[in-house]
């Protein structure tokens, strides 16, 4: 007996080790992230982006990875699916171009669905209308799941997104202005869908959720810079991002990726020289003031860093170094040509990358002198200014990190040597060293302003002088909207896109680098785009107009530098679906063709307005209507999507492998969004329906009274007829009583009929709950919902 019971417990034992065994390889397949960014703005405003990547290649154990989104991912047919909220809006002219891309005012959310085997975007065979009418359906019965899924993880009232014909086709693509490919929907078999909500509020209610699908919440790790609320919602800027993705996570294996970013800009200014508690670590000598006056990343934020999160497999803090205008970086493009000392220094040389679906690659010409690229270790001290290069002792040491041009998979050396001004040069800490080094917090300090806010430099767009360019420098293109005309019936509204003479000179350079094949050099070298335009040269302007805005197309008119111009002759590519009334939004989905030597392209549009119920209006129904922002979409010649993040001034050293990296090198497609409009509509008289309900509600009150009076009420007559038969007895007066109950229980039916018949007339939610009811009863009443992603499969 005993020895039996041994071998059932070894056997169990086994059993237990091989299930926690498996389970931990399935466990193991977590992978997650954090990298955080500061970056000085102006001499009072900090920009500080984190970005937690998390990836997962099992189907159920997880050991961070949140199972919710996994369930979302899986269940319905999604490629990508990408949600932004953001508060308050982003100052091109102050702050500059930011070094990730800024969102609008409110919510927007961008997803792309893979579309089934027999649906005609998946090329089957499935023919007539049909077919397309069964897509769609499922198409507008995935985006409602997507979006009530997205509501409740993240507490944002995105209800008004869950029509899906509400929303409107994903704009066209510069990269897919290949030949056969200028379409707004994406590739083959992938259907892709827009949606903005402008007046949609960022509060406390969003950021909880959004951290609880971290590992360690903000608790520990680098999202403990987010626990201080007042500083984060205080903040000029808020944007919170959430992207969920399928595809090849690791060695080609499939899995789930999700990428959460924060973007905030806070006020945070410098303390004086020899005050405070910076001031006593500081070293003596002429670095002592600086490194005094220097703020702490903690100290802005007012929230430290106590603990690392354990599940993070990299944990990288970069800084961003204020742009000072060294002579050691030079305009890709120079105004005058090269001396021919100059041309013996250094090369002119454009290097072609191609992107891999990505926001594609663009040819881009550079003429650098070598001394100006690769300054040595003493003229860089120099030349860099007082605050960037850190001094001995003054704080902990990063790595620098610049980005240079490459070229066949390896880093031009020698008289050819190239660093990319798109992005400034960083600094770059690991969290577990300064937590180890420190004991308690980072400590990290940042480097000193600069004197004046980044965007208001000299090359900005009203000034020609060569300034810095790229990311944390003027803006090169800047974007206005706004409306025209007067009354509550028609108006208009006027885009206007203006270029910094900077990037004209950048488009002109490279332009006549790529000649006769640019369009194909310029976007991944899969052609020219229609007609053979270059790419360089085309602007796309994607707009979507509510219902109740109607834009008249034919009133369009384009003007370049304030002169009108024939819009079929510059015309690229054209994607326009009308609206429908209370159904679907208008799109206008333009690209134009606009040579280098064009300033500025104005658009200008007539509309008319509708007249909406009183019902419709918002509670706020003078303030306005919102019209969501439009989206412009250029080629930047200046980002080089063939380049690498290398260690020091020589580019020698290997760069860290960081999706932070990656995202900040970006691509030549640049994107921005115009600021949000406000359309006054004729609003009601709202006392009068206010009037109506009260005469409304006093006449149905009295009409029911009295039919309810009428049908249950016991005359004299009954008395006496009762009465009568009780005193007569027998059969008789059994009958006149049953009869009596009946006819009163055929009026009250009738009545319960009545008043329901007049609820469900009035109360559309309660028809829809009551036609379910019916159709779980098996009866055929209206049309059934279509099932999502694994229900039609039958495998959930």
């Amino acid at each position: 007996m005993c020895t039996r019971s041994r071998c059932c417990v070894s056997k169990a034992a086994a059993g237990l080790a091989v299930a926690v065994l498996m389970a931990g390889m399935a466990v193991a397949q977590d992978v997650f992230s954090e990298e955080a960014l500061a970056a000085w703005l102006g001499p009072s405003h900090l920009m500080v982006h984190l970005r937690f990547d998390q990836a997962t290649t099992a189907s159920r154990l997880h050991l961070s990875f949140p199972h919710a989104m996994q369930h979302l991912a899986t269940a319905l047919p999604l490629k990508s699916a990408e949600l932004h909220l953001t508060a308050g809006r982003w100052r091109y002219g102050e702050w500059g171009w930011p070094l990730v891309p800024a969102k609008p005012v409110g919510a927007v959310l961008d997803a792309s669905f893979v579309a089934s085997a027999s649906s005609p975007e998946a090329g089957g065979t499935s023919g007539g209308g049909s077919g397309s009418d069964s897509g769609d359906a499922g198409l507008e019965a995935h985006w409602s799941a997507l979006v009530a899924a997205l509501s409740g993880l993240s507490c944002a009232s995105l209800s008004l997104l869950r029509e899906p014909r509400s929303v409107g086709e994903g704009h066209t693509r510069l990269q897919d202005l290949e030949a056969g490919r200028a379409n707004a929907s994406g590739v083959a078999g992938v259907r892709r869908l827009r949606a903005l909500l402008p007046h949609e509020a960022l509060c406390t209610e969003n950021l909880t959720p959004w951290l609880r699908l971290l590992p360690c919440g903000d608790q520990a790790g680098l999202a403990s810079l987010l626990r201080h609320r007042p500083t984060v919602f205080g903040a000029e800027y808020v944007s919170l991002g959430l992207l969920l993705e399928r595809g090849a996570v690791s060695e080609d294996r499939p899995g789930v990726r999700l990428v959460q970013t924060a973007t905030f800009v806070v006020r945070a200014t410098a303390p004086a020289a020899g005050s405070g508690g910076q001031a006593k670590g500081a070293e003596s000598g002429t670095g002592s003031a600086a490194a005094a006056a220097r703020v702490m990343l903690e100290q802005a934020l007012r929230a430290e860093v106590e603990h690392a999160c354990p599940p993070a497999a990299r944990s990288l803090v970069f800084v961003a170094e204020p742009r000072e205008e060294p002579a050691a970086v030079v305009a890709a493009a120079p105004a005058a040509p090269l001396t021919p000392a100059a041309a013996a220094a250094g090369s002119c040389s454009a290097s072609a990358g191609q992107a891999d679906g990505g926001e594609g690659g663009v040819a881009a010409g550079s003429c650098t002198s070598l001394r100006e690229a690769a300054p040595a270790a003493g003229e860089a001290v120099e030349q860099e200014g007082p605050g960037v290069r850190e001094q001995p002792g003054a704080g902990p040491q990063g790595q620098q990190l610049a980005l240079w041009a490459v070229s066949a998979g390896s880093t031009h050396h020698g008289l050819t040597a190239a660093r990319s001004p798109a992005v400034p040069r960083l600094q770059v800490y690991d969290t577990l060293d300064l937590l180890d080094a420190r004991g308690w917090g980072l400590h990290l300090p940042l480097p000193s302003p600069p004197a004046r806010p980044v965007g208001a430099g000299g090359g900005g767009l009203g000034s020609a002088s060569g300034g810095a360019s790229g990311a944390l420098g003027p803006a090169p293109v800047a974007v206005e909207r706004y409306v025209t005309g007067a009354g509550m019936l028609r108006g208009g509204m006027v885009l206007a896109v203006r270029r910094s003479p900077q990037l004209r000179e950048r488009l002109r350079v490279a332009a006549a680098e790529a000649g006769g094949a640019c369009a194909g050099a310029a976007v991944g070298g899969g052609g020219a785009a229609a007609d053979g335009v270059c790419l360089l040269e085309v602007v796309c302007v994607y707009q979507v107009f509510p219902w109740y805005i109607r834009p008249w197309l034919h009133t369009l008119s384009v003007l370049y530098d304030g002169q009108p111009v024939p819009l079929q002759r510059h015309l690229v590519s054209r994607h326009v679906r009308p609206a429908t009334a209370r159904a679907s939004p208008g799109v206008v989905d333009l690209c134009l063709a606009a040579s280098p030597d064009v300033s500025e392209l104005r658009l200008r549009l007539d509309f008319s307005k509708a007249f909406l119920t009183a019902f419709e209006y918002p509670p706020d129904a003078h303030r306005g209507f919102d019209v969501p922002a439009a989206l412009v979409s250029y080629v930047e010649p200046l980002a080089l999507p063939a380049a690498q993040w290398r260690e020091g001034d020589s580019g020698e050293g290997q760069a860290p492998a960081s999706p932070l990296l990656l995202a900040l090198q970006g691509g030549a497609v640049q994107q921005v969004y115009t600021p949000a409009l406000l359309v006054p509509l004729a609003a009601p008289d709202f006392s009068m329906p206010y009037n109506v309900i009260c005469l409304s509600s006093t006449v149905l009150a009295v009409y029911f009274g009295a039919t309810l009076n009428l049908v249950m009420r016991r005359g004299a007559g009954d008395t006496a007829g009762a009465d009568g038969a009780a005193a007569a007895g027998g059969a008789a007066g059994k009958a006149a009583a049953r009869r009596r109950r009946l006819r009163k229980a055929v009026q009250a039916v009738v009545l319960l009929v009545a008043f329901g018949a007049l609820a469900l007339y009035l109360d559309s939610e309660l028809r829809e709950q009551a036609e379910e009811w019916l159709r779980g009863l098996g009866l055929e009443v209206g049309s059934p919902k279509p099932l999502l992603g694994c229900q039609a499969q039958g495998t959930c």
